[in-house]
This record gives structure tokens, sequence and C-alpha cells, in this order.
């Protein structure tokens, strides 16, 4: 079994108690404070991380707004364009049938200018010619089927010139 001694229990006891007193003198307190400045160190480090979360949290935020935000203002863009695009279409289309209806018009007017023209041609031809036939009657009085001749003659040269 084992026995206990008496002074060896005491110098036992006294020189660990002498160590605890020179450990906690010298190795307890910066073990302490290394324990509690790491300790601040991770507090530290999750506050960071945290407040880093938040801001990436913010910065996603923020993000997805300004990302709607264009979004819709490229629609908004777009549904001009479009308004834009037709209204272009219409003005061209408008301009097209003025410019046309100018231009039937014109023709119309150079149709009947000439057409007056041509009417008056022929009114003068015919003129002329009855002159220069009743002329060529009246210098020769001749009988009816002379002057039938006559006339028939005169429309003939008429007709191929």
């Amino acid at each position: 079994m084992v026995e206990v001694h008496g002074g060896t229990l005491f110098w036992s006891v006294v020189t660990f108690l002498l160590l605890l007193i020179v450990l906690s003198k010298v190795a307890w307190g910066p073990i302490i404070s290394s324990l509690e400045s790491r300790e601040k160190e991770i507090n530290d480090a999750l506050n960071a991380a945290a407040v880093a979360k938040a801001n990436a949290e913010q910065a996603t935020s923020d993000y997805e707004k300004i990302k709607r935000e264009a979004q819709g203002e490229a629609q908004k863009i777009l549904s001009e364009a479009k308004l834009v695009k037709e209204k272009m279409v219409s003005d061209a289309v408008l301009e097209a049938k003025t410019k046309a209806e100018a231009e039937t018009t014109a023709a119309l007017q150079s149709i009947t200018a000439e057409k007056q023209k041509a009417v008056k041609e022929i009114t003068t031809a015919a003129i002329d010619l009855s002159i220069k036939a009743a002329s060529k009657l009246i210098e020769k009085n001749l009988d009816n089927s002379d002057n039938r001749k006559l006339v028939s003659d005169t429309i003939d040269k008429v007709g191929q010139a």
C-alpha cells in the first residue's frame, strides 16, 4: 500500500504551491492575455464578417434594384423607339400619298392641256382645210361632181399629211 510520509507530503505541497504561484505570475498571465487577445481577434473577425455580409447583401439589393430600373428604362426606350418608327412610317406613307396625288394631278393637267392643244390644232386644221376647200370651190366654179372630187382630194391630202 501507499504510505504517506509527512515530510515528503509537506515538501510536495510546498513545491506545488510555489510552482502554482510562479506559474500564475509567469505563465498564466501571458497565456490568459494571449487567449483574451485571440478571443478579441475572433470576435472582431466575426463582426467584420457580419459587416461584410451586410454590405454584400446591400450591394446585391442595390444591384437588383439597378437591374430592375435598367430593364424598365430599356422597355421604355424600346416602346419610344417603336412609336417613333410607327410615326416615321406613317409620315413616309402620307408623304408618298401626297406626292403621288400631286404627280397625278400634274399629269392630268398636262394631259388636259395637251388634249386642248390637240383639239385646237385639229380645229385650226379643219378651219384651214375648210377655207382652202372653199377658196378652191370659189376659184373654180365647177359642177357638183367636180366640187365633190375637189373636197375628196383635199381631205385625202390632209389625211396623208
